[in-house]
């Protein structure tokens, strides 16, 4: 590669003179493995194997975690309806107590708080009656 009259000068600093086209010696080649084709095979799956357990391993604890969490949510979100509904039953017995003491009949107290509850059940009753319509569908 190089000429003659800078050759020792190449080997004096230290840089290789080898041709472009020669192998190197001092490196492995990647086709050199000493192992056949099929204990290549066999490692492969062996790896691929130990890859999946670890993979379904992790996915379980993700998804005992996830579970986890959501029926905590579930838990919680469902205690504070409990409370909500609780106290707006409260809610509706001290204002059925206060129109009894305002009107001194607790029969009227309690038609004047039940009255908007019996209005939307009957406009809703009626919305799904129109819209299931009891009539027969060839009539």
């Amino acid at each position: 590669m190089f000429g003659s009259a800078t050759a020792p000068i190449v080997r004096a600093m230290g840089i290789e003179a080898v041709a472009v086209n020669e192998p190197r010696s001092d490196r492995p080649r990647p086709d050199a493995d000493p192992r056949t084709t099929p204990a290549l095979i066999v490692a492969a799956i062996r790896d691929a194997g130990t890859q999946l357990a670890d993979l379904l391993r992790l996915a379980r604890i993700e998804v005992r975690g996830n579970l986890r969490a959501v029926a905590t949510l579930a838990v919680l979100f469902g205690g504070a309806l409990l409370l909500v509904l609780v106290s707006l039953v409260l809610l509706l017995i001290a204002l059925r107590d206060a129109i009894a003491v305002l009107t001194g009949s607790d029969i009227l107290a309690g038609a004047i708080v039940a009255l908007p509850f019996l209005s939307a059940t009957a406009i809703l009753l009626r919305l799904g009656f129109r819209r299931m319509s009891l009539r027969s569908v060839g009539a």
